[in-house]
C-alpha cells in the first residue's frame, strides 16, 4: 500500500469541491492509496458505490443532537486509520483537523475553494491558523485575498479545478430570435450564488424569447418560488432541482449564466466552458482571472440586476457564430490548464512530500 490518506469534507454533496475530493480519492485509489472518507454530515448525492470503489466513506450524524458522540468517533476513526495525510476540504473541516492535528501525528493539506470565509468560521479558522502543513487553494484570487489579509499564516499554492473535457459532436447553431435561446445555470441554492439578482435581471428581459434552466438543490428556506411569482417569471424559469447528470442539460444550452457575488473557482463555469459554452458571470476575482485569461464571455456587475440583464442581452444579440467563437475560446482554456490528467499529476506530487520515502508513487500515470 503506497500510504494513507484521510479526506474530511463538512457532505458529501455533488458540489463543486467535493466532485474534486472524489475524482483526487478515485485517482490515489487507483494508484494504491489506502483512502478513507469523512463526512461530517449524513448527506449523500453522489450515486458512487463507495465500498466497491474502495473509497469507504463514514457518514458521522446530525451534529445537533451528537456533538459528543461524533467528536469522539471523529478522533477515533483518525486514530485507527493512522493516516500519513489528511486532505481536508471546506473550512469547517479544516477547523476539526486543524483540531486533531494537535493530537495525533499526521501531515495537514488544507484545501480553500471559496474566495472568502463565512463570518460563523473567521474566528476558529484564524485562530487555528498555522497548523496546516499546506494550504491549496483552486484560484490565484482566493490566495492572493487570504494571504493578503494574513487569514492563513504561511503561503499556499494553487491547483486548479480539474475538468475532463468531454467530447463534442457537431452543434446546430440556432438562430435567435428565430428559436428560444436557453441560458443554464448551475448551483445550489446557497448564500453565495445570489439568486436574487440573476432573477431580477430576467424579470428586466421579460417579453423577450428566452429561457434559464436552473440545476442545484433547494429546501423549504431556499425555496426560489416566491420570487418567482412576485417578479412574473414563470415562463423564462426553469426550476429543474438537483440533477446527476448536469452536463446532459449544457449540451443543449445556448450560454450559461451565473451571479455569484463570492466562489473560489465555480466547478459549473469550468465545466461549461469545456462544453464550449459562452458565458456570462459576476466580476468577482475569480472569475475575472479565467474570462480575461480566456475570452469566452462577459463580465457583470457584482449584485448589479441592471448590468446583468444587459450583458444577457449582448450575449443573446450575438450571431451564434460570434457566441461559438467564444465558447472555444473557453474550451481551449480548460485543455490548456484544467487538464484532468495535469491536476492530478500536481496533486500527486504534493502528496508525495508528506509521505514516507519508501511509499512515494512514481509520476508515471
Amino acid at each position: 500500500m503506497a500510504g494513507n490518506i484521510l479526506f474530511i469534507t463538512s457532505a458529501m454533496c455533488k458540489g463543486g469541491a467535493e466532485t474534486q475530493l472524489v475524482k483526487l480519492a478515485l485517482f490515489l485509489k487507483l494508484l494504491n492509496f489506502n483512502i478513507l472518507i469523512i463526512s461530517l454530515k449524513p448527506i449523500n448525492e453522489f450515486t458512487i458505490d463507495y465500498e466497491k470503489a474502495g473509497i469507504p466513506v463514514v457518514f458521522l450524524k446530525s451534529w445537533r443532537f451528537n456533538l459528543v458522540t461524533n467528536s469522539r468517533k471523529l478522533y477515533e476513526l483518525t486514530r485507527e486509520f493512522k493516516p500519513d495525510v489528511v486532505i481536508a476540504f471546506m473550512f469547517i473541516s479544516i477547523i476539526f483537523a486543524r483540531l486533531l492535528k494537535k493530537v495525533l501525528p499526521f501531515k495537514l493539506i488544507s484545501t480553500i475553494r471559496i474566495g472568502v470565509i463565512p463570518g460563523k468560521w473567521f474566528v476558529p479558522f484564524k485562530l487555528t491558523s498555522g497548523l496546516d502543513d499546506l494550504v491549496v487553494y483552486n484560484s490565484q484570487a482566493s490566495k492572493l485575498n487570504f494571504e493578503s489579509k494574513k487569514i492563513v499564516k504561511s503561503p499556499g499554492i494553487v491547483i486548479k479545478n480539474a475538468i475532463q473535457l468531454p467530447k463534442l459532436g457537431d452543434k446546430f447553431l440556432k438562430s435567435f430570435p428565430n428559436g428560444k435561446f436557453i441560458w443554464i445555470c448551475i448551483a445550489h441554492f446557497r448564500w453565495n450564488k445570489d439568486y436574487t439578482t440573476l432573477f431580477k435581471a430576467i424579470s428586466k428581459l421579460k417579453g423577450r424569447n428566452f429561457r434559464v434552466d436552473i440545476i442545484g438543490e433547494y429546501d423549504k428556506q431556499s425555496n426560489p418560488g416566491r420570487l418567482i411569482e412576485q417578479l412574473e417569471i414563470q415562463d423564462h424559469v426553469n426550476l429543474l432541482g438537483f440533477k446527476q447528470n448536469a452536463a446532459d442539460y449544457l449540451k443543449y444550452a445556448d450560454a450559461f449564466v451565473l451571479s455569484s457575488h463570492s466562489e473560489g473557482m465555480p466547478n459549473a463555469l469550468l465545466e461549461a466552458m469545456a462544453y464550449s459554452k459562452p458565458v456570462v458571470v459576476t466580476n468577482i476575482p475569480c472569475n475575472a482571472e479565467v474570462l480575461q485569461n480566456s475570452g469566452c464571455g462577459l463580465l457583470s456587475k457584482l449584485e448589479n440586476e441592471q448590468d446583468l440583464a444587459e450583458q444577457m442581452l449582448i450575449m443573446m444579440k450575438m450571431t451564434p457564430e460570434e457566441r461559438s467563437c467564444l465558447g472555444k475560446k473557453g474550451r481551449l482554456y480548460i485543455q490548456n490548464n484544467c487538464s484532468e490528467d495535469d491536476i492530478m499529476k500536481d496533486w500527486l506530487r504534493v502528496v508525495n512530500q508528506y509521505i514516507p520515502v519508501r511509499q512515494q508513487v512514481m509520476e508515471t500515470v
